[in-house]
């Protein structure tokens, strides 16, 4: 069969222009929920009031081919420099899953990094980014590990990185609770570090 042909279901699909525009909605949606998720972090102290030098503005952003499937992320708060990242970012992955992030490289990970090696039996529901990259969200054994399946030896190996990152990952089926979740999610770790530190 030539590459160009379609099948029954393609063939279904293409002649439905209600699935894009659907989906297109969706994806608008997201970027309400996302603005509703900024607003909520901005007005929660420890993350809102994070004292982050050089810091940006929040950043709404999407694509359409992670893994083949649209996606839209959410970086507040947001340091990307040259060497230094300070990131908490929300991530929406189309037929996936929502996930969060905290990524930290540079002179932000060298101001935690003691904090993190010691955080590790509190860290209960999160993973921990085991890729050579820091540009995958995936949840994949070679990607991300759950904190407290990882032996004491491994856990600081992985804090002595180039960059760390953690990460929760939440259903779909939550998205009315995204909010309530990630931003909770996001302050307990935030506070975790400056007590600790």
């Amino acid at each position: 069969m030539e590459a160009y042909k379609l099948n029954t279901i393609e063939q279904s699909t293409v002649l439905d222009a209600d699935f894009i525009l659907r989906k297109n909605r969706i994806m608008e949606k997201v970027y309400h929920l996302f603005g509703a998720l900024q607003q909520a972090m901005a007005a929660e102290p420890a993350i809102g009031g994070l004292a982050l030098p050089g810091g940006m503005p929040p950043k709404i952003s999407r694509g359409e081919q992670y893994g083949g499937l649209p996606y839209a992320v959410l970086d507040y708060p947001r340091l990307f420099g040259r060497d230094d990242v300070f990131a908490c970012r929300s991530f929406f992955w189309w037929g996936r899953f929502f996930s969060i992030t905290l990524h930290l490289s540079g002179a932000p990970l060298h101001r935690y990094r003691a904090v993190l090696g010691r955080l590790q039996d509190q860290l209960g529901d999160w993973y921990v980014c085991v890729h050579e990259s820091p540009w995958e969200h995936h949840f994949e054994a070679d990607n991300y590990r759950a904190v407290r399946s990882l032996t004491a030896g491994e856990w600081q190996s992985l804090m002595q990185g180039t960059f760390v990152k953690l990460a929760r990952k939440y259903e779909l089926q939550d998205w009315e609770n995204i909010i309530s979740r990630a931003v909770p999610a996001y302050a307990a770790l935030l506070n975790m570090l400056e007590e600790k530190g």
